[in-house]
């Protein structure tokens, strides 16, 4: 599926206007960003595994659905035949763990999409801001937001044509410094268990 800027974008406020709260810069707020690259050109690069997988700081787990790259100190266990959790080893019983879960369902993103998002805007705190993303060579939908004060979370959608949606969704503690590595988990996805959706 390509996720369509203003039809994705659409159904976030619609979900957002239905439940009473505006999006602005005093409370909630949100922004578009758009990548550097054109997501046509992309979409059309098929990803490679990640040079992270290769160095001592990262693993890579691999299974006939799908391969992702995770710290290698991390514990990772599989949630049946399409899902995994990922979560970090924290002693100190003062830091939040990192979580990541990821969740292949074999529903189209038209449907999968809004129904996520809908509930991420009943719950949340606060929604931060969403973007247009590229993981897999597949075009994607990522939003950032609060599901509690003091908690960050981050959603990733891929839609793989009419037949899959992968969400990758990750809860982590105030610190930049795990927001960009959740964000690296999330971008090292390689769906194994679908040929790649054709391109228009």
């Amino acid at each position: 599926m390509n996720f369509d800027t203003k039809q994705t974008v659409g159904q976030l406020l619609l979900g957002v206007g239905a439940l009473g709260i505006v999006l602005a810069p005093t409370g909630l707020y949100a922004e578009v960003i758009v990548p550097e690259q054109s997501a046509a050109s992309a979409l059309n690069i098929k990803q490679e595994p990640s040079e992270a997988s290769e160095t001592n700081e990262f693993a890579r787990y691999e299974s006939a659905q799908f391969s992702v790259d995770y710290p290698r100190e991390w514990q990772i266990a599989p949630q049946g035949e399409t899902g995994l959790a990922i979560v970090s080893n924290i002693a100190d019983g003062v830091n939040m763990p990192i979580r990541t879960d990821i969740v292949m369902l074999r529903e189209d993103p038209q449907t999968a999409v809004p129904q996520h998002l809908e509930q991420i805007v009943a719950d949340a705190v606060a929604v931060q801001r969403y973007s247009l993303v590229a993981i897999d060579g597949q075009s994607g939908f990522r939003i950032w937001y609060e599901p509690t004060a003091g908690q960050r979370a981050l959603v990733t959608f891929v839609g793989y044509g009419q037949q899959q949606t992968v969400v990758l969704s990750s809860q982590y503690g105030p610190d930049a410094d795990a927001e960009e590595l959740v964000a690296q988990i999330h971008g090292s996805f390689v769906n194994h268990s679908i040929a790649q959706a054709f391109m228009p």
